[in-house]
């Protein structure tokens, strides 16, 4: 790694950091802004005759300062339960809280005038970590989870069914694993498991539930943040007890037997992890992998995974390497294509403009160059792929479908409560590796 990509990486910690530390600050001002905006409306005195209505009056009989002031209170309370959980995976990371970092701030003022406060979309990074907790690591989110993660792992005990591997556990690679419950249920029933995740708000979460959090657990309220459609504000305050099961002590138990499976996560981009299984890199390993990293897997399982592809073929040829010959490629999810909506080609990019040569790659021409050279260039590799063209890419590649269904209906991180619910048709398949 270059000392570019060392500055970078921590940049990008610090950032990172900054936005779990500035969490409760940051919607705490929101709610301020918010009641700034109510006690507004409150003094507009519209003259009006008696025993008409007006803003002030329906106002003024529905939010009494004290009960303004008493709403506020228990969306603090509730804000500095999420921002004591999030300050001990700070800790757990070896970063300061978000009370030390405010000690230093008044110490130092100096050292925090630039640049220093998270964005709108860093703390939203955040706000999405606290309901993936909820999802992977609540009771109350098992109902949403079994749906998709019960089919996963039926799959492999279908197909893969451990103890029948004198080698030892099958090893199982799980990307996309975000909070890492998934890899940890996969670990739970024998397999060797390794999850991976590219997004690092997640991954300092799930290194703190998974090896930080013995004997543990936390109140946290994950809808919080949420203010459309809601019924009621206890509905946005409502919390949830994290984690269900206590990972390190069950992990520290299963070690206890013969054939020990592992449990590993990695973090980064999945091209830049496992294409060291592609035929033209296999000679080049990185020195800081794990001894092991190049022995091939018995499954790739994806949960709400495949779409998050800037190239799906390209994860799909990795993945067919990464894999034994007749391993499995089990997936689930909708094919939203999360790269997809930037950076397309418009009629103004061909309005008088030629075709020059000497732009090649991901741009038509000069024009479309100019518009969209500020983007990532994984926007402008992205195909909207439907189902059956994935299938047919999947088969060609050298897999036999052994199981497809469809319009298997799941949310993601989706409030009970609210008054929008966003319903997932997803699709699942069981694929094996035939060709050698």
């Amino acid at each position: 790694m270059s000392n570019n990509d060392k500055k970078e990486e921590e940049l990008h910690f610090q950032q990172v950091c900054a936005s779990y530390q500035q969490y409760a600050t940051y919607h705490q001002v929101t709610e301020q802004g918010v009641t700034h905006r109510r006690e507004r409306l409150l003094s507009y005195m519209n003259t009006v005759e008696d025993g008409e209505p007006s803003v002030a009056s329906i106002l003024q009989q529905t939010f009494s300062q004290e009960q303004m002031e008493k709403s506020n209170q228990k969306v603090l309370k509730s804000l500095i339960r999420n921002q004591f959980m999030l300050d001990n995976v700070l800790k757990h990371a070896g970063a300061m809280t978000s009370q030390e970092v405010l000690q230093n701030r008044n110490q130092f003022p100096r050292d925090f005038e630039v640049d220093w406060w998270a964005s709108e979309e860093q703390i939203s990074k955040i706000d999405s970590v606290l309901k993936s907790i909820y999802r992977d690591w609540s009771n109350e989110g098992k109902e949403e989870r079994s749906v998709v993660y019960d089919k996963l792992l039926g799959a492999l005990e279908k197909y893969l069914p451990n103890g029948t591997n004198d080698r030892g556990p099958p090893r199982v690679a799980v990307p996309g694993s975000g909070l890492g419950r998934l890899a940890y249920e996969i670990y739970s029933k024998g397999y060797s498991s390794q999850g991976s995740d590219f997004s690092l708000p997640m991954l300092l979460a799930s290194d703190f539930i998974l090896n930080g959090c013995t004997n543990r657990k936390f109140t946290i309220s994950p809808w919080i943040h949420e203010t459309k459609n809601v019924k009621s504000l206890e509905d946005r305050l409502r919390s949830v007890v994290v984690p269900d099961v206590d990972v390190v002590a069950a992990v520290e138990l299963s070690n206890n037997g013969e054939q020990v499976p592992e449990f590993s996560m990695l973090a980064g981009e999945f091209l830049s992890l496992y294409s060291h299984f592609l035929p033209g890199n296999r000679c080049v390993v990185d020195d800081e992998r794990q001894e092991g990293s190049v022995e091939k897997f018995n499954a790739v399982v994806c949960s709400f995974f495949i779409d998050t592809a800037p190239s799906f073929p390209h994860y799909l040829v990795t993945i067919y390497h990464m894999l034994a010959r007749g391993g499995l490629f089990v997936s689930i999810g909708p094919l939203m294509w999360h790269w997809s909506g930037h950076g397309a080609l418009l009629p103004s990019d061909l309005d008088g403009a030629k075709n020059e040569s000497n732009v090649q790659g991901d741009f038509i021409n000069a024009k479309h160059k100019q518009r969209t050279e500020h983007l990532d260039r994984r926007y402008l590799q992205s195909v909207d792929f439907t189902w059956e063209e994935v299938k047919a890419l999947i088969v060609n590649c050298g897999f036999e479908i052994l199981e497809e269904e469809i319009d298997i209906k799941t949310r993601y991180t989706s409030d009970a409560l609210s008054m929008k619910k966003v319903d997932y048709d997803c699709v699942f398949f069981v694929a094996r590796k035939i060709a050698p």
